[in-house]
């Protein structure tokens, strides 16, 4: 019996999941366009049934969609939805910042300190998207408020296909980083009006970018 095996299946499932990402995000697989198991077994030399088993988590992920009868196909959000879900986003999240800010502790600033400098160090945009994400659930967590949690998880899980196409925008990471070097600072100062008011600002910010990196490609 080879113990390895466990090991290396699960690895290269990882490899083939983060390298579907990183084409459905940079675009290179269109919203829309269906995802054939039988091309991708190739191309990753697997098994149909591995490619099988990745599609389905990225549908867990909001990546894909598999239709009965049909297929898997990259998922597909209208500008409208982006832009409805992201002003969601904004408040809930502002609120989030505002209500944590004058309980925050010191190790909780030290978190988020961590975060932000791993998010200026990496040059990967996934390994971003990662820190990012991180940085965002413990505002949201911090804040103690279990509908609040579950509203926004529900919000950010339907659009984490779009969140790292962001990523992939130009100019995103460099102003992502200043705007959360903004908020931060402003948590530090104990100001949770500013701080509310600069999460809102960069979340439609963000929403703007992604928009005009969208229209760009199509």
């Amino acid at each position: 019996m080879n113990r390895d095996t466990p090991t290396n299946n699960s690895l290269e499932r990882q490899k083939i999941l983060e390298g579907l990402k990183a084409e459905i995000a940079s675009g290179i697989l269109k919203p829309g366009q269906r995802l054939v198991e039988s091309h991708f077994s190739e191309v990753f030399g697997v098994k149909r049934s591995r490619i099988r088993e990745v599609l389905r988590k990225l549908e867990q992920d909001g990546f894909v969609k598999i239709i009965p009868n049909v297929g898997a196909k990259v998922a597909e959000f209208s500008q409208k939805d982006i832009e409805h879900i992201y002003d969601l986003l904004g408040v809930v999240e502002g609120l989030a910042v505002r209500v944590i800010t004058p309980f925050i502790t010191v190790d909780q600033i030290k978190s988020i300190e961590v975060l932000i400098k791993k998010m200026e160090a990496t040059n990967k945009p996934p390994l971003f998207y990662e820190y990012n994400n991180k940085l965002h659930s413990l505002f949201i967590t911090w804040s103690e408020n279990e509908h609040l949690i579950k509203l926004t998880d529900n919000l950010r899980y339907r659009i984490r296909c779009v969140n790292l196409q962001t990523i992939f925008s130009p100019g995103q990471i460099a102003a992502s980083i200043k705007e959360h070097r903004k908020i931060f600072e402003a948590i530090k100062e104990r100001k949770p009006q500013k701080v509310e008011q600069l999460m809102r600002d960069h979340l439609f910010h963000a929403k703007n970018r992604l928009i005009k990196y969208m229209n760009k490609s199509l």
